[in-house]
């Protein structure tokens, strides 16, 4: 028989609580409704799951935690909470809470819950060890740090809500890999993941592109086009670049987030849609907030569960297993058969600072790995900082076709031109549109095509 300690001030939610988990016979199942009382049983009685309110009267689900995991570090501890308090009780799973519910909630995902937890416990409870479908669920998330250790047992143990997530961190980071790695590890990974960069999709296309339109709605609407919202349905809507959506877009969002409910152009019925949103920046959005620049009521629906990213200059154990993984890659493609760095393109990656990070550190390997003559990546094939030297004509490129040479080294001075304009503007698109006689889609196109990444 399997222990379960349920705590709950209110009698209603107890006898509930009670009700609900009769139904197993496999549960020995013991009721309080005081939390003094309940602290001083987790300290003398070991429960093989704890199920406790976040907010009582007397003592804190906090506390009960808190007691429970110092005295017998195996039991699983369940926060029930209810809205309103969902930062407390992501604060409670960073603290060793196995999971949270909110209220409302089903029997079904109590069973859930516990089922998992009981699996775990049953495994030897948390051991630092991802389990095969977690490990599947994270494939391609390379690192070695404690820092990304750390995010991955979180996003773990959050991926099972529906909260809506808020990732942070610097260009070329990894926010939309941690973003598919929430949504494949969910119950709604069987469903889409929907990708959209507020930054790259034209302004006055964006709200047909998420809402759909009806046919006529506008010059050149000869069909009906259901939206991105729609086709996410049950699924994740990614919002990549989220700061650079625009206020009046900002309202529409918010009264989907509100309603559940989305509007095609040209169509006066709405439709009821079930999405969890997963949004991403590399902008400070509480300075945008305080800025006026993004609404305040906006920022909180989205920012339920926030995740940052730390730079890769801050976890440099993930520098050489990232660059390893990319180098394997592309002897897959490419099948030159590299071997690996020397010792001295390793110190140089230990030094370099990754303003880019990973991004920036695929593009530099992939740009070494077709300079590279030898079987081994050298510092010189690294254009790294302060390195001023032209574009080099390898060999190599010489032994390709006229096109393919001439393909090449326009996509490496693409690259250098733009990245040099957008960090002497500061990453202000406008302005280097304007600087270099391209239209801003032109410049978001390149961005994108290249993945080019800025120090601001």
């Amino acid at each position: 028989m399997n222990k379960i300690l349920i705590i709950d001030d209110e009698i209603e939610m107890l006898n509930s609580l009670q009700k609900i988990l009769a139904r197993r016979e496999d549960l020995d199942l013991e009721l309080i409704q005081n939390g003094s009382s309940a602290l001083q049983v987790v300290k003398d009685q070991k429960f093989d799951v704890i199920i406790t309110d976040l907010m009582m009267k007397d003592v804190s689900g906090m506390d009960i935690l808190k007691t429970c995991l110092n005295r017998f570090p195996d039991s699983m501890v369940i926060i029930i909470s209810g809205y309103g308090t969902i930062d407390a009780s992501v604060e409670a799973m960073r603290q060793g809470a196995f999971d949270f519910i909110e209220k409302p909630f089903t029997s079904r995902r109590l069973f859930e819950s516990i089922d998992r937890a009981l699996a775990q416990k049953a495994d030897g409870g948390p051991s630092g060890e991802i389990p095969t479908e977690v490990d599947e669920a994270l494939k391609g998330i390379i690192y070695r740090s404690p820092q990304m250790a750390e995010l991955i047992a979180f996003i773990s143990k959050i991926a099972a809500g529906n909260m809506n997530v808020l990732i942070t961190g610097e260009s070329g980071t990894g926010k939309e890999l941690i973003a598919r790695a929430i949504h494949n590890l969910s119950k709604r990974r069987h469903n889409p993941f929907v990708p959209v960069n507020c930054g790259a999709l034209p302004e006055h296309l964006f709200e047909s592109e998420l809402f759909g339109y009806e046919r006529g709605a506008f010059t050149g609407a000869i069909k009906t086009k259901p939206g991105l919202l729609e086709f996410a349905d049950q699924g994740t809507f990614f919002l990549d670049e989220i700061g650079e959506l625009s206020t009046a877009m900002q309202v529409k969002l918010l009264r989907m987030l509100e309603d559940k409910k989305i509007r095609r152009l040209g169509s006066e019925k709405e439709i009821s849609i079930d999405v969890r949103i997963i949004a991403a920046t590399n902008r400070d959005l509480e300075l945008a907030v305080s800025e006026k620049k993004f609404r305040a009521d906006l920022f909180y629906r989205l920012n339920t569960i926030h995740i940052d990213i730390t730079p890769l200059r801050k976890r440099k154990e993930d520098i050489f297993p990232l660059a390893e993984h990319i180098l394997k890659d592309l002897n897959a493609k490419n099948d030159k058969g590299i071997k690996g760095f020397t010792p001295d393109a390793r110190q140089a990656m230990l030094d370099y600072p990754w303003s880019g990070n990973v991004r920036e550190l695929q593009n530099m390997i992939g740009r070494a790995y077709i300079l590279c003559g030898q079987s081994f990546i050298d510092r010189m094939d690294f254009p790294l900082s302060g390195d001023e030297r032209p574009i080099a004509i390898d060999r190599e490129m010489l032994e390709l076709s006229y096109k393919e040479a001439k393909e090449l080294v326009m996509e490496q001075f693409e690259m250098e031109y733009l990245t040099h304009h957008l960090k002497k503007n500061e990453g202000n698109i406008s302005k280097t549109a304007d600087e270099c006689g391209l239209d801003r889609r032109s410049i978001h196109r390149l961005i994108n095509k290249y993945h080019i990444v800025y120090q601001k």
